[in-house]
This record gives C-alpha cells, structure tokens and sequence, in this order.
C-alpha cells in the first residue's frame, strides 16, 4: 500500500477528473443568455456555481487537513473536528458581541488557538495547508465558465458575489487559478464582512451599480435566491451543483477516500452530470462506491486472517455472505490463501428448530435463550396466536390436549404482549415434547447435510465467513460440532460483533474477528453500527430464497436445501430491481481493480477497512437525500420466517406520541428516519418531533448535533 498521504489520492482524483471532465449544460447557457437581454449586471456565486470542490462535502476538507498534518509529524489530534467547532463558535461569538455577519480564516485559527490550546507555529501550519488543499481540491464548473465567456460577448459586465472565510486576495488567486479572472467586480463576506445570508452585502453590490438591472445565479436557496429577492434583485437557482452535508464518519481522515470517489462518481455518472440519474443508476453507482470499498477490503482483510490462522476450508454463511463469496471467487484467494471454500445453506430457521430438538433430546427443557427467541423474537404486531405457533410449525391439533384455551382464549385474539412471559412458561410445560416431535426432522435432515459439507470434519482447521453481529451462527454449528463429538474449535471472521451477547460467546464459539465493528464498543458507537445493520444485510442479499430445511435427492443421495417457494416473493423482486444492481456495480469496480485499473481515482493500493467503515458511516448514520428515497424503500425482513417485511422508512408520519417508537424504529434504521421527519419538520408537532429526538442522546456529539439542527 501506498503511503497514506493523500495528497497522492488527491492528485489522482484531479488525474481522473481531468480525463473524464463534466459535460457542459447548453441548454441551460441558452436559456441564461436568453434571459439576461434584460440585465446590464449579471453576478453569480462562487462555490458550487463557479467552483465546486473534489471533496464530496466541503468540510471533508478538513479530515484531509488533518491526514496531511499527520504525514508531515505535525499532528493535531481531531483537527478536523475542531476546525469545524471552532469556526461555528467563533461565528457565535462574533454575533453576539458585534452583530457581525462574517468571520476570516485568520479568526478561526486564532480561536483555536485558545480552544485546543495548541502551539502557535503548529496551528499556522494548519492554515497554510487548509488553503493549499483549498487550491489543489476546487474545479472549475464549466457551465458557468463558458455562459460567462459568451455574456461578456454580449457587453455585460460580470460580478462574483461569495459568502466565505476566505480572503478576497486568496478568492482572487484561486478563481485566476481556473482561468476565472474575468469579472468586472468581486464582493467578498470576509472582506465586507457582510453576507449574503444575511442580505446585507448586496447594499454595497447595488451602491456600485445603483442604475442597473441585476440578475444574480447560485446554487444556495436561501442565500441566493431568497435573500437577493429581498434587496430587488432577481435570481436564478443554479442547482446542478448542489451538494448536501453530512458527517456520519465524524470527520475522521479515513473518511476522505470514499469522499472523494463518491464525488467523482456523481461528477462523471450520478447527479451533478447530465446523465438521466434515476434509481437504476443510483443503485449501480453505490455498488461502484460503497460496495466496492465494503467487499474489497472485507476480502483482503479475510485473506490476511485465513493465512495468519492456517485455516484449511471456508465456509461461506447463506444468505448474507453469498455476494462475498463471488468477490473472493473473483480475486482467486482460494489459490493465493492454499484453501478451499463452499457455500453452506442455512438460516435462522434452519439452525435454531435443530438446536431446539438437540437442547430439548438432552436436557428435557429449552434454555432461557431459546425460550427468548422462540417467543420475543418471533413474534411481531398483529399476529395472532395462531399466526404465531403456525410460525414454529404447532398446528391447532398439536394445542387440543393441553390447557391453552384456559389460559390465553381462542387461537385467533391477538397475540397478547404483556402474558409474553406466560406463552414462555406454557411452551416449556406443556409443548415441550410436542416441539421434538415436530422438530425432528428438521434436526435429521440438517445434520446429514452438514456432516456431507464436511462441517464435522474433526482433522480440518475451518472457518465461517458472514456479516456477524452476535455470533449466533458459530454458535449453533459449534453446538452441532459438539454434539456430533467434534471438539477442535470453528473459527469465525465477520464484519461486526457488538451484541451484548457475543463477547460472551467468545470462549464458547472459539475465535471470532471482525473487520469493521470492534467487539468491545462504547454506547455510542453501538448506537452508530445498529443504524447499519439492517442497511448491510439488505445489500449483501442473496438471489434464492430462505433455507427452511434440507432433503435428500434421491438421483445423487445428497442433501440439498428446501428453499423457501418464491411465489411472489417481495424478497427475489427486490433483491433483482435493486440490490442486484448494487452487487453488479460492486463487482465492476473490483475486476477493475484486480486488473489494476482505478475507479473514480482510486487504484486497489488505496482500499483498506477502516475506509470502508468510515463510508458505511456517511451513508448510514448521514445520508443524501438519494439514499434516504432509495435505501428507506428497502423492504427489511424482521422474522426467521421472511413473512413479514416493513420498509427502513416508514413514509408514515406520527400524529401522537404513541406513534413514535413504532414508526421510528420498525425498520431499524433511525437515522434515516429523522433526516426524513426533519424534511417533513412542519407536518410534525414539535413535542413529538423532540421525543424522537431523545434516541441520539448517546450518539457521538459532533454526529448528535448534525442530527438536531
């Protein structure tokens, strides 16, 4: 791997940009010239009108500060997030004492100085490197370029109007930088120190062309086109090159290589080009992104782990690993690692109606774990009792001879949540022996079929590979291993293990790794990965159906998977109108890169899981609005049984407090939910509003504060 300056990386960005620069807007250069017959002043902003930067939000500016800070031994721990603390109070301060519109660069770093109490000479090096990432990070927009080009043809005379810390003798240098020298006026907030957002730095835009028509053209709705309307001047919503803020990796460095390449993305293919950009194409370009990143270094960090551990046979867990298997298909590290590998049909189904029989066959009861998955996470709103037991496979005739109509009613009321306790108790007195009836084959016929997959191997150091979270999985098989008298221990390598349960599993389930989400976490960061979860389980999607049990085939004798019957199933449909694409964008990017080539700036030297897990934080904890529609519609399956799936944004909006919860986390994903209740702020009373709220107060503060304001 490279060093890991990016300076490099961002000079192979501008490498690529300038090999596959933006194509210009004709239409909307006609339509302006069209217009501006009226004008004699025509003015526009300058970022992300005239100039947008590489970075795909401008503060990721800051975390690439930072990383060249540390390149050059010259460290400021959490620069980037104090760069941008400091400049929100400064601002604060400034208003406060002053009533004043803007600060400079020079104030900020000033304010730092006192704030983290770092070395003077320390912190202008800082600054000298922020304007130096300024000037090598902007590209010129050259819609805007070329419209300016042909209005000063036309005799108008150009002004750049900008709301910036910036000097105006740095705006200067950068904008000549970009062949931009060709205005007539230039009106800079910290060289007036008033802004646009405020309306006030128009009073000295029209002092100097007091008997002129002005049209001005950004990107900013408020400061652009609002506020100028209120000073008599007309606008135009220059919108291609809107970007939007987020801050889900909490501005660390490792955050700036998927900056970046998802910034390069959307400049050459998604939705600042002129491409038609639609969800077939949102969903192929987070697979060349996000996916691609995910996989890629989920599979290199396997690699390190199946050759450091001598592990001889992999298996690779159905359904969530199935897309991790095709990429290590893909990059041979069967070959490079000296093992074999095979994809091993199971479900949440499949593994616990086993373990229930094994559990119930050997100690005549079901654990407290069982008994707190066959009922608490088995049952979901609106079922009925029968809906539930038909769950487990207890048909009516199976409840005749016991007490059950006593206790609970008829088999169609509605599962009572608050007797949960009481279903516990019944189930282990009266059904218990029922239960391994019913479980039986279920437990023959697995165990032949992972006995034929070698899972019983007892000579064999092997592995599971699967996205993880409590390690429930390595637990049955090992279970399984043990009771088939296989005592070595089953190594597994995941992306994330937090649940409470896992680390005590640890010692039980053998060794258990993760590449992404550390085992043993602080509150908060708990808080971030369960907003991914539900997020990465739909992503890495399968194309079949659930396992619901194995049978033999009687032309081989070997056992195969009963998979679930597809009819109509709302899993295989989304799996192909969406994820598919996902997962074909995601393979794209690494064949290119096993064949050395680079996606969007980045070559395999720059993929590493600490990038990936900084891009699953921008996407899942702070997405855009293309990711709130898109990923929000998944539909997520919340039971063992795949029979009922809620989407990840209810587009329901809640109109009481005893809404809230329900609304807010039935798809698990409520960082989604609020960015989508904040667009629909006003349609919500605000004492509901604030309930929901209260779920971020454990969320690291910089990412709780994005999220509240």
């Amino acid at each position: 791997m490279y060093s890991n300056n990016f300076q490099f990386l961002l000079n192979s960005a501008n490498q690529y940009y300038k090999q596959n620069k933006q194509n210009i807007d004709h239409i909307y250069i006609k339509k302006i010239l069209k217009e501006s017959v009226n004008y004699t002043v025509i003015s526009f902003d300058i970022f992300d009108t005239l100039l947008t930067r590489l970075f795909e939000c401008p503060i990721d500016l800051f975390a690439y500060v930072e990383n060249q800070l540390q390149e050059t031994n010259n460290t400021i721990a959490e620069f980037a997030k104090h760069r941008l603390q400091a400049e929100a109070q400064i601002r604060n301060i400034v208003y406060e004492q002053e009533t004043r519109d803007e600060v400079t660069l020079e104030e900020i770093y000033q304010y730092m100085l006192n704030y983290i109490n770092e070395d003077e000479c320390l912190l202008e090096k800082a600054k000298k490197l922020e304007l130096l990432a300024e000037l090598s990070s902007n590209i010129c927009i050259e819609d805007n370029k070329k419209l300016i080009l042909d209005l000063k043809k036309q005799g108008k005379k150009i002004i750049f109007v900008s709301d910036i810390y910036l000097s105006k003798n740095f705006i200067e240098q950068l904008l000549d930088k970009h062949g931009l020298k060709i205005y007539d006026e230039l009106y800079v907030s910290s060289d007036l120190m008033s802004s646009k957002h405020s309306g006030k730095i128009w009073n000295y835009v029209k002092k100097n062309n007091s008997n002129s028509k002005i049209l001005h053209i950004g990107d900013n709705i408020f400061s652009d086109v609002k506020q100028p309307k209120n000073s008599n001047i007309d606008t135009y919503h220059y919108s291609r090159f809107c970007g939007e803020r987020r801050i889900g990796a909490q501005l660390c460095p490792n955050v700036v290589p998927f900056s970046l390449m998802n910034k390069l993305f959307h400049l050459t293919n998604g939705k600042y080009s002129l491409n038609d950009f639609n969800e077939e194409k949102f969903w192929v370009g987070l697979g060349e992104t996000l996916g691609a990143l995910i996989l890629y270094s989920f599979a290199l960090w396997i690699k390190e782990q199946i050759i450091k551990n001598k592990i001889e046979h992999i298996y690779f867990c159905a359904r969530d690993a199935q897309i991790i298997e095709k990429v290590w298909q893909l990059l041979e590290c069967d070959k490079e690692c000296n093992t074999t590998s095979n994809y091993l049909y199971l479900s949440r189904m499949s593994l616990r109606f086993p373990t229930y029989y094994i559990e119930i066959e050997e100690n005549g009861k079901l654990s407290e774990a069982s008994l707190n998955f066959i009922v608490n996470e088995s049952t979901v709103a609106n079922d009925t009792y029968k809906t539930y037991f038909n769950r487990l496979g207890i048909k009516e005739s199976h409840l005749v001879d016991t007490k059950f109509i006593q206790r609970f009613g008829s088999l169609e009321n509605s599962f009572d949540f608050a007797k949960t306790e009481e279903i516990k108790s019944f189930i282990q007195q009266e059904l218990t022996y029922k239960l391994l009836e019913v479980f039986e084959e279920q437990y023959s016929n697995a165990m032949e079929y992972y006995s034929q997959e070698g899972l019983f191997n007892n000579e064999k150091k092997i592995a599971i590979i699967d996205l993880g979270w409590s390690g429930t999985i390595q637990l049955a098989l090992t279970e399984f291993r043990k009771h088939k008298g296989v005592h070595n221990k089953l190594y597994g390598f995941y992306y994330g293990l937090f649940n409470d349960t896992a680390t005590g599993r640890l010692y039980k389930n053998g060794p258990m790794k993760s590449a992404f989400f550390n085992i043993f976490l602080g509150n908060n960061e708990k808080k971030l990965i369960q907003n991914c979860i539900n997020i990465l389980e739909n992503l890495h999607s399968a194309d079949h159906e659930t396992t619901i049990g194995f049978t033999k085939n009687l032309k081989n004798n070997l056992f195969i998977p009963i998979l679930k019957e597809n009819v109509d199933s709302l899993y295989l449909k989304q799996y192909l109108e969406k994820i598919s694409l996902f997962q074909k964008g995601a393979l794209q990017s690494i064949l290119k890169w096993k064949n050395n080539e680079t996606i969007y700036g980045l070559d395999n030297n720059w993929i590493d899981v600490e990038y990936a897990k900084a891009a699953i934080f921008q996407v899942c904890i702070s997405p855009n609005k293309y990711e709130q529609k898109y990923l929000g519609n998944i539909q997520h399956s919340t039971l063992f049984d795949h029979q009922s799936m809620v989407p990840l944004i209810n587009q329901k909006l809640p109109n009481n407090l005893n809404e809230v919860m329900p609304l807010f986390s039935s798809g698990g994903w409520e960082c989604g939910v609020i960015q989508y209740w904040k667009k629909n702020r006003k349609e919500i009373k605000p004492h509901i509003y604030k309930a929901a709220l209260q779920y971020f107060n454990d969320f690291p503060i910089l990412i709780k504060n994005f999220i509240e304001n």
